[in-house]
């Protein structure tokens, strides 16, 4: 099996050198960077979902519906995960730093309490378009999957770069922070700030893409967390991190 295996990557390997000679080089390339963001994946402790949660034997949760998803959108198991945080901790507000089409948005506010809010951020549409490249998707429609959800009024549309964005008026608002904004490295150290700075004392902090191939993003996240417990939770791309109860503004 193993030898099959390789014989197939290495035939895979031979027609991208053919077809696409700079593409190999930068395949090659990312390799050693992405077995390093491997590695840190790998030395940070699993975050079962029962760790978070405590004792619940019983919670309602939902797929986002067909027509709101994307290759660019939250896996099922992000998805699910997300909702049993939002309604076994009680969360009553969320911040969102990557709106992108809103089905994210529309799972967060439709699990959150009749007087829960969710504020969302994403780049306005004429810089979403020079920046971003999603297949068949436009900055115009940032937001769409969530605007008919009967959930729809719990949510607040922010734009604006989250590079430069003022999030002072949000300090220590939120239950729960979900970043899936840029997977540069600038970004995975700037947004982990800013959610620090966002989440409330005994908060949860999830990071999207916390995988290999997103090594940028992996070695931002890394990097700016340092020494505080950042975890991985175990059956997810998800990144996680708690808030201690009695912790103020988190960020630095």
């Amino acid at each position: 099996m193993r030898a099959g295996h390789d014989a197939r990557r290495f035939g895979a390997a031979i027609r991208l050198v053919a077809r696409s000679p700079g593409r190999y080089l930068r395949e090659v390339a990312r390799l050693p960077l992405e077995q390093q963001a491997a590695a840190r994946i790998a030395s940070l402790p699993p975050v079962e979902l029962a760790d978070l949660t405590g004792d619940v034997h019983e919670v309602t949760v939902q797929l986002a519906r067909r027509d709101t998803r994307h290759t660019w959108s939250l896996g099922a198991a992000e998805q699910l995960s997300l909702q049993v945080l939002i309604r076994t901790r009680g969360c009553r507000t969320a911040f969102e730093i990557g709106t992108f089409n809103g089905g994210t948005t529309r799972l967060l506010a439709e699990a959150l309490p009749e007087d829960g809010h969710v504020w969302t951020l994403d780049l306005p549409a004429a810089a979403f378009d020079t920046t971003q490249g999603p297949a068949g998707f436009s900055g115009s429609q940032v937001g769409a999957a969530y605007r008919d959800s009967p959930a729809a009024h719990k949510i607040t549309q922010l734009l604006g770069d989250s590079l430069q964005y003022d999030f002072g008026p949000y300090g220590q608002s939120a239950d729960i922070v979900l970043v899936d904004g840029g997977h540069e490295y600038e970004h995975g150290v700037a947004d982990t700030l800013t959610a620090l700075r966002l989440v409330r004392g005994g908060g949860i902090i999830l990071w999207d893409d916390f995988e290999p191939y997103w090594h940028g993003l992996v070695n931002g996240i890394c990097d700016a967390m340092d020494d505080r417990r950042l975890g991985r939770l175990a059956g997810t791309a998800l990144a996680v991190y708690r808030a201690d109860p009695s912790d103020g503004a988190s960020g630095g």
